[in-house]
């Protein structure tokens, strides 16, 4: 569209999971998706809408949010009653990670590259979809470099991850518009290969504790992960 100087100005293009979020929206407003209605799966919405199953995951997630939709594993997805009371939120688990004060480690960021790519086999068969967004950090505790961190997450729910983002999981996905319905984790341990003992800057073999947060739809699909692997120095972990 010119403005008044005559200079044409292209207009931004609308995300299309945000089309496919406002046309479910305006069918259930409008009542053309009744209260109560039972939608198809995943898959038939994605081809039904003519976008990807991530994006219509996404768009899912997002409505179920909203309170528009009431999603349950076994059950299926059904339009929500508006005046019905909204489930609580899902907590997220208490912390676990302790350092040696009892307070959650408070990492900061020292560098960060976010990237697209695609796939491993097995990333493959958790998030159901063939490219991912990444964000490879290095993180400091203490003013010492002491942790490496993955976050992945199918591209289709967020196309690029800001090499600044929140580094709980969940205060990332929130800040996307994501709410997952759940939270697990777990604990392993590895040693440094020469790379991570390059990045960390410690000794070759220095003993990590492998923290792997995984995010979930209602369903149970995964829909984010963060691997954080730590210098274990000063922490605790523990129910």
């Amino acid at each position: 569209m010119p403005d008044e100087k005559g200079t044409v100005t292209k207009m931004a293009r609308k995300p299309l999971y945000k089309t496919t979020e406002t046309e479910m929206i305006r069918r259930i407003e409008s009542g053309d998706w009744p209260i109560g209605m039972r939608l198809p799966n995943e898959f038939g919405l994605a081809a039904e809408f003519g976008v990807s199953q991530g994006t219509m995951r996404r768009a899912l997630i997002t409505l179920e949010g909203m309170g528009l939709l009431d999603r349950k594993p076994g059950r299926g997805t059904r339009v929500a009653d508006p005046a019905a009371k909204p489930a609580p939120p899902v907590a997220t688990p208490p912390a676990r990670l302790l350092d040696g004060a009892g307070q959650p480690p408070a990492f900061t960021l020292h560098r960060a590259r976010a990237s697209t790519r695609g796939a491993t086999p097995e990333e493959a068969d958790l998030f159901g979809a063939a490219r991912l967004s990444t964000l490879e950090r290095t993180l400091r505790r203490d003013g010492i470099r002491a942790a490496l961190d993955e976050i992945t997450l199918p591209e289709a729910l967020i196309p690029a991850l800001p090499e600044d983002a929140a580094i709980d999981l969940a205060d990332l996905l929130a800040a996307a518009g994501l709410a997952p319905a759940a939270l697990t984790e777990s604990l392993s341990a590895t040693i440094t290969s020469m790379t991570d003992s390059v990045a960390l800057s410690c000794d070759r073999y220095t003993a990590l504790l492998v923290l792997t947060r995984t995010a979930h739809d209602a369903e149970g699909r995964a829909i984010a992960r963060q691997t954080l692997r730590m210098i274990g120095d000063g922490l605790t972990y523990g129910a």
